[in-house]
């Protein structure tokens, strides 16, 4: 069975058991929650990176950098998603893992344990509610450089706009928020606050949720996954 044909299977089989769909196509429905989700998420990560810069004046992993060419790399991913991210498990797909192996990579767990020794709270984890790659990666992508942080996210409903752009595997669509810093050296990425407050992010906020109900309930199911 092919990976274009996999994913809407189990996603036929997830919205089977809910209620009817507002419109006519369930896998249209769940892509434009999945990826109204990834926005918030997006918004949530970034917000706490920026308070912890206000606590220490450094983004988090910035302090372990060895050199001005080191980056670190965190894939913010459960443990289902990492089956497919984790190049020694054997669902690994190095066409969909889009991590490079000359980065400084840490583990989600010990970006969580940062952020709550830093901001001295419990964080409840938001992570990707798409279980299951297929055309385009899982996950979001966190990248620590000497002059600041990029985090982004896909959005397919999103396409390219003037704030959206694609990876470099040419079809899939992401949002960047980076720091000042390292605005200028990421393809269209904008500050968060720039990000937040331009026309066409708010656009797409404003859609609403199809299956909100099951959207939450995914998230909460995830929200210790690190633990």
């Amino acid at each position: 069975m092919s990976k274009r044909i996999f994913l809407p299977l189990i996603i036929s089989l997830v919205f089977s058991a809910l209620p009817t769909s507002a419109t006519a196509d369930p896998l249209y429905d769940y892509q434009e929650d999945a990826d109204l989700l990834r926005l918030e998420h997006l918004e949530f990560w970034t917000a706490l990176f920026e308070e912890y810069h206000k606590v220490t004046g450094t983004f988090p992993f910035q302090n372990i950098l060895k050199s001005k060419d080191d980056i670190a790399f965190v894939k913010i991913a459960t443990k289902q998603q990492m089956k497919f991210l984790d190049p020694g498990a054997p669902e690994y797909n190095e066409e969909l893992d889009f991590g490079n192996s000359s980065f400084n990579q840490q583990p989600v767990k010990d970006l969580v344990a940062e952020l709550e020794r830093v901001l001295e709270r419990v964080i409840d984890e938001k992570y990707d509610m798409q279980q299951v790659p297929t055309n385009s990666p899982i996950g979001y992508y966190y990248f620590a450089t000497d002059t600041g942080y990029v985090l982004w996210v896909t959005c397919i409903t999103c396409g390219v706009t003037r704030i959206s752009t694609l990876l470099f595997d040419g079809h899939t669509p992401t949002v960047n928020i980076a720091s000042e810093g390292m605005v200028g050296n990421v393809t269209k990425a904008l500050s968060r606050s720039d990000m937040l407050s331009h026309r066409t992010y708010k656009k797409w906020k404003k859609r609403p949720y199809h299956k909100e109900g099951y959207v939450r309930q995914m998230e909460t199911k995830n929200a210790h996954d690190s633990k």
